[in-house]
């Protein structure tokens, strides 16, 4: 077939196309897009013919209105397609599955788009544009279940993930997505897409802590500890250093929250990961991230000698208790601005690098740690997990060893999730990236693409699994979006 025949067969898809009938993902559409060796450059290609068609054909400008009808839509949107497949742009299937987007959009129309959790199948997302009356609510909507203290935590939560197979399914209107393509890849049939803040604003505090050393207890180890938490919606100013308010007021109405301690990696600190810490601060949860003296980056070099990384692998799990313990102290302080902040019976451990294997040594310790969340973690020969867990990796990297990881998922016990996040190694978890295999753009992905894929599966995980709401346990069953690796148990 000639490329001008099939930019014609195109456009005639693109405006012919009925908005009604239920939508499948582009890439399931069109398995040849965003497959294989060119699958990162499709990825990008696909997203920038998208942010074309947002700029010359901005959705909400399309109100039925003469000039400004559906088709008037699918034509603008056609053309900037035909476009791109004339510059090579776009291959023939990516440039089907970008009409597959257009296909699947509210634009020109009173529509919303409808997402849809098959009752069979949790794994079969579907959506389709119709009106907000059609799309009527079912299943039961977003199910919290009851706050009960672990190890007493509803024994599905403790079993594999297929139980979440009768989690909320029906369909729901997702008013504020404007395609099907977002509702499918990114919401997982929720309507939550994960990148996005939470309905807090995120307020922070900053609490310095002293304890004895467990390597030498005649000396001190002082704790410049963040503290992450949910503030009223609104709150100002933001602190770009801790991308928070500075001691905003603790948004009360969805208290007490899940806990989160964060462990930095080697030579890092606790801000090192913004993307996150105060991101799931928005979504409802307290980060805790404590320093370890001795192996951040105010002291490089040295905290990558010998004999402070064997110090470290003892001083780090107590840093984590201790901090865990003056928090919750914090919280039950009737004087003090975190009181009643933190529910006590959900609380999680994460880490990035030498932080994920802290993850493992502070669960090992510590049974207030009720899930576990290593990210790109170092790993030792013992490393386990008893708690059901979210083990994530970059697939390129170079700085620990990736079958060390594999290892360690294997020991721990279900349920569990192996995430593995394609063309980004160990940095898709922290802010910053040093140029070199792990970090090479465009080879690799940006650090904004590779914070997209993390946050997917972090949110989920600990909604289902330390908040206790089942309605994001699609995202766990769900299809992955490109780019990424999963295995379950």
């Amino acid at each position: 077939m000639s490329r001008s025949i099939r930019i014609s067969l195109l456009t005639l898809l693109v405006l012919a196309a009925s908005s009604s009938g239920f939508h499948a993902s582009p890439r399931e559409a069109h398995a040849a897009c965003r497959e294989g060796d060119t699958a990162l450059a499709d990825e990008r290609a696909l997203a920038a013919v998208r942010a074309a068609i947002d700029e010359q054909c901005p959705c909400a400008s399309y109100d039925g209105t003469p000039g400004r009808t559906r088709t008037d839509y699918l034509a603008c949107a056609g053309a900037r397609i035909e476009l791109a497949l004339e510059r090579d742009e776009l291959s023939g299937d990516c440039g089907a599955a970008a009409g597959e987007v257009v296909r699947g959009s509210v634009c020109g129309t009173d529509d919303v788009a409808c997402a849809r959790v098959p009752r069979s199948s949790a794994s079969t997302i579907g959506c389709r544009i119709t009106s907000a009356a059609t799309c009527r609510t079912t299943g039961g909507g977003r199910t919290r279940l009851p706050l009960v203290p672990p190890p007493a935590l509803e024994p599905s939560l403790r079993r594999p993930l297929s139980p979440f197979l009768g989690s909320p399914t029906g369909q729901r209107p997702c008013a504020d997505l404007e395609t099907c393509a977002d509702v499918i890849e990114w919401t997982a049939g929720t309507c939550v897409d994960t990148r996005a803040d939470g309905p807090y604003a995120a307020g922070f505090r900053e609490l310095r802590l002293v304890k004895p050393s467990a390597v030498d207890p005649g000396q001190e180890r002082v704790l410049d500890v963040v503290v992450w938490y949910p503030a009223p919606a609104g709150s100002e100013p933001i602190d770009s250093a801790s991308r928070a308010v500075r001691d905003a007021p603790l948004a009360r109405s969805g208290g007490p929250y899940p806990l989160l301690v964060f462990s930095h990696g080697s030579c890092g600190f606790p801000r090192q990961s913004l993307f996150l810490t105060p991101w799931l601060a928005t979504h409802g949860f307290v980060v805790v991230a404590p320093p370890h003296p001795g192996n951040t980056l105010f002291e490089f070099p040295r905290c990558r000698e010998g004999a402070v990384l064997a110090a470290s692998f003892v001083e780090r799990p107590q840093d984590v208790v201790f901090a865990l313990d003056q928090v919750l102290a914090e919280s039950g302080d009737l004087d003090s601005p975190l009181f009643g902040a933190i529910d006590e019976r959900r609380i999680g451990m994460s880490g990035h690098s030498f932080g994920g294997l802290t993850t493992y040594l502070a669960a090992a310790i510590d049974e207030r740690f009720v899930v576990a969340l290593p990210l790109a973690a170092a790993t030792s020969t013992t490393a386990t997990l008893a708690v059901p867990s979210l083990t994530m990796y970059g697939e390129i990297d170079s700085v620990v060893d990736n079958d060390g990881i594999f290892a360690a998922y294997a020991r721990s016990e279900a349920p569990k999730l192996l995430v593995g996040v394609e063309d980004a190694g160990h940095y898709a978890f922290s802010d910053g990236c040093f140029p070199g295999p792990d970090c090479d753009p465009p080879v690799t992905l940006t650090q904004d693409e590779a914070h997209e894929r993390v946050k997917r599966w972090v949110l989920p995980f600990l909604k289902v699994y330390l908040a206790g709401d089942r309605s994001f346990a699609p995202f766990l069953l769900a299809e992955p979006p490109p780019g990424v690796l999963v295995e379950r148990d």
